[in-house]
């Protein structure tokens, strides 16, 4: 199809203090800049923040909300948004990622602004709601979704509806970012160290298995085998703290996406955890995975996960239960004694097929633009989708 027409400008809505931990906010932006897009990008921050790695970024809440209760804090997001896209005129493009972001612009009528409901974390499930708050935030939900323009998933697993206008796009990262990885590795010499090395990136949480992994360095250290820890994320949990405060651990602070992908080529093993006590975790699509993936990375990840089975059925992973500090030790020690056994998780992951998110984006965004009207299997190739 030719000719699909492109919009001035497209508006990106995300509650997020730190744009460093949503990498898919650069990943798009990167996109509408490379289709000559204007875009800005509404969240919550300090209020000096104007741009964040030379992308536009408007704070229509600001930091001082930070004190507040989550609930209350989420609900002024959501009144937020409202207002200020009530303000936009008709025909404005919305990209808003998360419930909280699409709920107030499905909320302004779905015939005066067009919207992609990027549903990464479906809100149902991401908490241990009571039983009736939990299936209202599901109808909602389903409502925000079918209003959309289109509606983005990061797998069939979360979503039980068949809408027309449901767009699977599996969390991988973009192939820019990673040839970008691969020149900041090959420009600081990064190679997997001969000192066995466990990698810990992103949000860190007490949700993420980072006490698991604590019990199991220090079954490591009395067995005195040697073990390096690099971390890179926001430290959001007092297991995080006691962690980075260990002596093999390297703490990176906060990395960019090119800059995270990069340290992978560092990495022994990527550790990988989902606590299954949210329903959210027990279907995770985590990034993290599809990174191991692009930069040859093996990986630890909890069995629990059932969206880890791809990955466990062709044994491009090594997988435990979540809290099993002594297996996970008694892995580590085996890996350590039998590199082999990596290089064949690693061989195993090469094969699995998967796109690359950019690419796959460029298609959800030519069906939007186009409202539904672009064919499966197009392109879209300097602003026509062919």
């Amino acid at each position: 199809m030719q000719g699909v027409a492109l919009p001035e400008r497209v508006i990106i809505v995300v509650q997020q203090e730190s744009l460093r931990e949503r990498p898919r906010i650069h990943k798009l932006g990167q996109i509408l800049g490379e289709m000559e897009i204007d875009f800005e990008i509404w969240k919550f921050g300090l209020p000096e923040e104007t741009r964040a790695e030379g992308m536009p970024v408007r704070n229509v809440m600001h930091a001082s909300w930070r004190s507040r209760s989550a609930a209350f804090r989420y609900l002024a997001w959501i009144w937020t948004v409202f207002r200020c896209a009530r303000k936009q005129p008709r025909g404005t493009h919305f990209f808003a990622v998360g419930f909280d972001s699409g709920f107030p612009i499905a909320l302004l009528g779905k015939r005066s602004r067009s919207y992609v409901f990027d549903n990464i974390d479906n809100v149902s499930m991401s908490y241990r709601w009571p039983w009736g708050l939990k299936h209202a935030f599901r109808f909602l939900e389903g409502w925000v979704a079918r209003c959309a323009t289109v509606h983005v998933i990061p797998s069939a697993n979360r979503w039980t509806g068949t809408d027309a206008n449901m767009e699977v796009v599996t969390n991988t990262p973009s192939l820019s970012a990673v040839k970008e990885a691969r020149g900041l590795a090959e420009a600081g010499g990064y190679v997997r160290e001969q000192e066995f090395t466990i990698y810990l990136n992103g949000w860190l949480s007490a949700t993420r298995g980072i006490r698991t992994l604590i019990g199991a360095l220090k079954l490591l250290k009395a067995r005195q085998l040697p073990v390096k820890v690099l971390v890179a994320g926001r430290p959001a949990s007092t297991d995080a703290e006691e962690l980075l405060a260990l002596g093999n651990v390297e703490n990176l602070g906060m990395l960019s996406n090119a800059e995270a992908l990069a340290t992978y080529f560092r990495t022994s093993v990527a550790f990988i955890y989902y606590d299954p006590a949210l329903e959210i975790n027990r279907l995770a699509e985590s990034q993290k995975w599809t990174d191991c993936w692009a930069t040859g990375t093996a990986f630890i990840s909890n069995s629990e996960v059932e969206t880890l089975r791809r990955f466990t059925e062709v044994d491009a992973c090594f997988s435990l239960p979540y809290h099993e500090e002594e297996g996970l030790a008694n892995l580590v020690g085996e890996l350590i004694a039998d590199p082999g056994r990596i290089r064949a998780s690693q061989e195993n992951l090469a094969r699995m097929n998967f796109r690359y998110w950019d690419e796959h984006m460029r298609l959800v965004l030519a069906r939007w633009f186009a409202h539904g009207s672009v064919p499966v299997g197009a392109r879209l190739v300097s602003g026509s989708a062919k």
